[in-house]
């Protein structure tokens, strides 16, 4: 920023993020203790009010059933940027001994969206103490569902992004340790399309086949030959898969059922290689049912975007990573097939999503997303404010000039 040096204003953040380190402890810990489903989210979003109420940050009034957002005013004007948490848990019994392990069973933050929510907290409240300075405004977007789909759709129908410049997004990362920061432009996370097969065949006694038309062996055919689709007719430059997570069919061991019921997922990151897989996927599936005697009902559903990064916007965040963590602990992502609704918000104004170090094997914080003992190391907080901050002043700033 102009008139504030970049050493001054690391200092006060240094210095804020501190104070209120033991405070964003026990919220994270308070969110720990009680998670909740995607479009649950009904007593989070109440905590989240009180907290961004106590701290005298404006809520955004909306209809939403869970989530919430609120927006620091700065008192120099500008535009406006938004910074994004999810805010769901995971249908996930955590294993762990700690005394702020979750008290909901079946259901736990095994992703680290405590954290994340903790974060954008904390970002809010120092934005709120800075505004003074802040040279233009901040919306803060508590989203819902971000682990099913909907809850970025949710919150741009709701009229969230209206005005926003640019938006800027975190996820922990228990593969890089504490205190680094991974960010790339372009490419980052890939799309996600979903799909069901229903194939019909003819039931009968397993010790006549031939009387049957077996679905069990056609869906195995259908299985074998979608894993052409990527081997045989996409470029090895490319990255997609196609992967089966469900097969379910029949009851007994002497039955031959009726049908047979596939699930499965596709993930590329190249719009027109996930249209080209689209038409290839109807056509391999229809066909190897067909010449086997079956028939098929196909539900196909494209869920969400590929993660994109804002060139611009990815040059401000990375900025101001080296600004918190050094340049030696700012580092280059890989990209990954996982899939994030973060990108939803990338298709209607730029934005950088970025991976937050959260590993400590020295406390024993290495088990990776989604597993039942997954931890994020809490001092991976203090980083995620500051970055917040730092990204939220620096991209306000650069707008004004653009």
């Amino acid at each position: 920023m102009e008139s504030e040096p970049n050493e001054k204003l690391a200092a006060i953040l240094d210095e804020k993020v501190e104070l209120l380190f033991p405070q964003l402890v026990n919220i994270r810990r308070h969110l720990h203790m009680y998670p909740e489903l995607s479009n649950e989210e009904f007593n989070t979003t109440k905590s989240i009010n009180k907290w961004l109420n106590e701290f005298g940050i404006p809520l955004i009034p909306t209809n939403l059933r869970t989530g919430t957002a609120a927006q620091i005013t700065g008192d120099r004007p500008g535009p406006t940027v938004a910074l994004r948490a999810d805010i769901d848990a995971l249908p996930i019994q955590e294993k762990s001994d700690l005394p702020y392990r979750s008290k909901i069973d079946g259901v736990s933050h095994m992703c680290g969206h405590d954290v994340h929510t903790t974060i954008a907290l904390g970002a809010a409240i120092i934005l709120q103490e800075l505004r003074d300075i802040l040279p233009g405004n901040a919306r803060i977007l508590f989203q819902p569902a971000e682990e099913t789909e909907g809850g970025a759709v949710s919150m741009i129908e709701e009229g969230l992004l209206d005005g926003v410049e640019s938006i800027i997004g975190l996820h922990n990362s228990p593969d890089l340790p504490t205190g680094t920061i991974g960010i790339k432009e372009g490419f980052s996370m890939a799309s996600v399309d979903d799909f069901t097969l229903t194939i019909k065949g003819k039931g009968g006694h397993a010790a006549t086949p031939e009387r049957t038309i077996d679905p069990i062996m056609i869906g195995s055919a259908v299985v074998t030959q979608l894993q052409t689709i990527i081997s045989r007719n996409i470029s090895t430059k490319e990255s997609a898969v196609i992967s089966i997570g469900a097969f379910q069919a029949g009851a007994t061991n002497n039955v031959i059922p009726d049908q047979a019921i596939l699930k499965g997922t596709v993930r590329t990151y190249n719009e027109e290689v996930r249209q080209n897989i689209y038409k290839l996927f109807k056509s391999v599936v229809a066909n190897t049912v067909t010449a086997l005697g079956g028939e098929v009902e196909i539900d196909y559903q494209f869920l969400i975007p590929a993660v994109v990064n804002d060139t611009k916007v990815t040059d401000v965040a990375r900025s101001a990573a080296i600004k918190v963590v050094g340049r030696e602990n700012t580092l280059l992502a890989e990209t990954t097939m996982g899939g994030e609704d973060f990108s939803h918000y990338q298709k209607e104004v730029p934005g950088c999503f970025v991976w937050l170090g959260s590993r400590n094997e020295k406390k024993g914080i290495i088990h990776g997303l989604h597993h039942p003992e997954f931890m994020v190391d809490e001092e991976a907080i203090k980083v995620g404010v500051k970055w917040m901050v730092q990204s939220a002043i620096q991209l306000l700033e650069r707008q004004k000039t653009l």
